[in-house]
């Protein structure tokens, strides 16, 4: 496991304000954007090499956003983001967790081929080609 930081700044630019760690020890979060994600792991507020459960590491799931979200063809007609939560800074595991994806738009086959390969064992996973594509893992 990677060491990751924990300063406010990760909550700014997940929330867009500070958490008060004394009343929560973690804070969930969808709708994250790409850029943002990447902006997070980028930063060591997201640890690499980290899976949940079954899923890809870290960096494999933000490299997916990065090749099918907004800046990607076709899919840049859709809306790529993360989900999950933020974890209080003394936390065993500390730092950002992602947990899984949504997609809604327009898709190619590329897209349903890798999402399906990549994210086929998550808890909750729905594809429907040209419409969404979700996973969750626990």
């Amino acid at each position: 496991m990677t060491p990751v930081s924990t300063d406010p700044e990760r909550e700014q630019l997940v929330f867009g304000h500070r958490i008060d760690w004394n009343t929560t020890s973690e804070v969930k979060f969808e709708g994250l954007p790409t850029a943002t994600a990447r902006e997070l792991l980028d930063a060591k507020y997201v640890d690499p090499e980290a899976t949940c459960g079954a899923s890809p590491t870290m960096e494999e799931m933000v490299a997916f956003m990065e090749r099918y979200g907004e800046d990607a063809t076709p899919e840049r007609e859709g809306e790529m983001s993360a989900h999950d939560r933020v974890l209080a800074p003394d936390h065993p595991d500390g730092g950002i967790v992602i947990e899984g994806l949504k997609y809604l738009g327009p898709t190619s086959d590329g897209f349903v081929r890798e999402f399906a390969a990549l994210f086929y064992e998550a808890e909750s996973f729905m594809l429907e080609k040209d419409l969404h594509g979700r996973c969750w893992f626990a």
